[in-house]
């Protein structure tokens, strides 16, 4: 037994008992670490850590971006600092999808 346990999301993952709890758990686990990136990020870019303030914030924006489509999909849940969903901040950034 170590000093510390951290929780280990394979095995709740390879504990669940059918396909569609599986499922869930790797939504639930995927959501929650997408979400504390980009909150990470945006709020390390706000308090100007490491001199690289608005490049963090920039990049925790356009992954929320990214992700927003696997969330309108329902594939992933992404809970995000309020100030980053700011029409003013979202507005600087441009998606475009190519096609075949």
């Amino acid at each position: 037994m170590s000093l510390i346990d951290f929780p280990n999301p394979m095995q709740w993952i390879a504990s669940a008992k059918d396909d569609n709890q599986k499922r869930e758990l790797i939504n639930a686990t995927m959501s929650a670490l997408y979400s504390a990136q980009i909150t990470l990020l945006w709020e390390t870019g706000r308090k100007k850590l490491w001199g690289e303030g608005q490049a963090l914030q920039r990049t925790a924006v356009s992954m929320y971006l990214t992700l927003s489509t696997l969330e309108q999909k329902g594939l992933i849940v992404l809970t995000v600092p309020k100030d980053l969903l700011d029409p003013n901040v979202l507005s600087l950034f441009q998606t475009e999808a190519k096609t075949k």
